[in-house]
């Protein structure tokens, strides 16, 4: 997005003066069929991109590797989780490569198989309009829907194939259904606690409890929606109550920067990381958690599903 709040949260130099060095990149894909649920954004960048669906999934995977090419001394595109720390050590930002919904899938599990050539190694089930593995929790109208079939076959497919689970935009149901069939760990990348700010796109105690039960990783997202108010403190209730309900092995910075979000206030942008190491720090909570939540619990699940 071209201004600020909506977007201009992340570049490389900011990432490098927030000490942040490796991030999974979501990429948002136009729907080949546009449901009325889908936000008006999407809708205008379906309008203005035309292309869509896998083939241009493709193109922005590809798009990700031309990148690194281009600035083969600032950044490294990796597929395994244990190539992260490696890539950290000789000075390079790193990213993995996130898929923002299976609509992009078209339906088809081969099509998975592509993308994952490509470098995919995480998939959200849904984004904002139903797909054909499952529905948004964003719209009322799919209350009580949950994976449908071809939706089970994902999510058998990608823990076979070593692709992260992203359980965030897919509705109650279909998270129930996800985690009681899975053998992996799995994510919610950008999400937040439905405890402290009633929002659909946020978790209750019990889903954050089987998530942490399962070895899974909750990110805490930067958005003023998911967060409510209160700014930076308010942020770091998340943190801390996914802490209390899911354990300090599930808590991770989710962030959504960059996503047509406005942040919470004091977190305009990714170099508002320190301050979350420092408020962290202020509350008590044990430098071990802080590590973790900074990337440690992330990591770890990367490299258990990823390789």
């Amino acid at each position: 997005m071209p201004l600020r709040p909506f977007g201009f949260h992340f570049d490389l130099p900011r990432a490098e003066e927030a000490g942040l060095d490796a991030a999974v990149m979501g990429l948002v894909i136009n729907p080949t069929e546009v449901r009325p649920e889908l936000i008006w954004p999407l809708k205008a960048l379906h309008w203005w991109e035309g292309e869509r669906g896998v083939e241009q999934a493709l193109l922005t995977l590809d798009l990700l590797s031309e990148l690194v090419d281009a600035y083969p001394d600032d950044i490294s595109f990796v597929r395994r989780g244990s190539d992260i720390l490696h890539e950290v050590e000789r000075g390079r930002f790193v990213a993995m490569a996130g898929l923002e919904g299976a609509h992009a899938l078209e339906g088809d599990l081969s099509n998975l198989r592509r993308l994952y050539e490509h470098g995919l190694r995480m998939v959200g089930l849904v984004h904002f309009q139903a797909t054909a593995a499952g529905y948004p929790m964003t719209a009322p109208e799919f209350y009580g829907k949950g994976l449908t079939g071809f939706g089970r076959d994902l999510v058998g497919q990608l823990e076979d194939l070593g692709i992260v689970i992203d359980l965030a935009h897919l509705n109650a149901a279909g998270v129930w259904d996800a985690l009681l069939m899975m053998r992996r760990p799995c994510v919610a990348s950008h999400t937040a606690c439905q405890a402290l700010h009633d929002h659909p796109r946020n978790l209750t105690d019990r889903q954050l409890e089987f998530i942490g039960r399962n070895g899974g990783v909750v990110g805490v997202a930067t958005g003023r929606d998911f967060i409510g108010p209160g700014g930076l403190e308010a942020f770091l209730d998340h943190v801390e109550h996914v802490v209390e309900v899911a354990g300090p092995h599930s808590v991770a910075l989710g962030s959504d920067y960059d996503g047509f979000i406005v942040p919470v206030e004091g977190m305009g942008d990714v170099r508002a990381y320190p301050l979350v190491t420092q408020g962290l720090l202020d509350r008590g909570q044990r430098p071990e958690m802080i590590e973790a939540a900074l990337g440690g619990n992330a990591l770890r699940v990367l490299m258990a599903v990823c390789g």
